[in-house]
């Protein structure tokens, strides 16, 4: 059989295989990745209606989602670049992609 859910999942299949056997924990875990494309094919039929009935604007999605690219590609910078370890390196990647969205917003 494929094993697709190790290689999405990782560690956690593992984990999943240890508490419930490999054969049971390759059901779970194959269950997890249906699950989370249902519910992604479920937001993308349903984005009007998300986008129009949740309070938020595009145009807080949009700064919701730069900020968030913001702190990964600060996070990848430090802890590749830098090799700091992971918490900190994503803390400070947040603390300054938020800083960053602070000063736009400001100078706009």
């Amino acid at each position: 059989m494929v094993d697709l859910a190790s290689s999405v999942l990782g560690g956690f299949q593992d984990t999943l295989d240890a508490a419930f056997g490999a054969s049971m924990g390759w059901v779970v875990g194959h269950l997890i990745l249906v699950g989370a494309l249902a519910l992604i094919a479920l937001a993308i039929k349903n984005r009007d209606h998300i986008t129009n009935q949740s309070g938020f604007s595009r145009d807080t999605l949009v700064d919701v989602t730069s900020t968030g690219a913001a702190t990964l590609l600060l996070f990848a910078m430090f802890t590749n670049t830098f090799g700091w370890p992971l918490a900190p390196a994503l803390a400070i990647g947040l603390a300054a992609a938020l800083s960053l969205r602070w000063h736009v917003l400001i100078v706009e």
